[in-house]
């Protein structure tokens, strides 16, 4: 079964290769310094928090997007309920 890619799940795998790069060496060595210091962290330590923050709210919001764009698409309600809305089975 093939599914296509929306342009969303393009960008947002487009995004990750950005923070991948963002991450390790032809980049990385630019913000690698201890000061200025931001939040008691050494810049390159809040760098990389920043960085994983970044990338929890994208995955987040595209997960989010994605199961409102399936429960559009099935007519299901989005919180995942099916089950009460259904009457149940007991």
């Amino acid at each position: 079964m093939t599914q296509d890619r929306s342009p969303l799940a393009v960008a947002v795998a487009g995004f990750y290769v950005l923070l991948f790069v963002a991450l390790v060496w032809p980049v990385y060595p630019f913000f690698a310094t201890i000061e200025p210091r931001v939040l008691a962290m050494p810049f390159s330590l809040f760098y990389v928090v920043v960085c994983l923050l970044l990338s929890f709210f994208a995955l987040f919001a595209f997960y989010l997007w994605e199961r409102k764009r399936d429960a559009a698409e099935t007519g299901a309600p989005a919180d995942g309920d099916a089950g009460a809305a259904g009457g149940g089975h007991g």
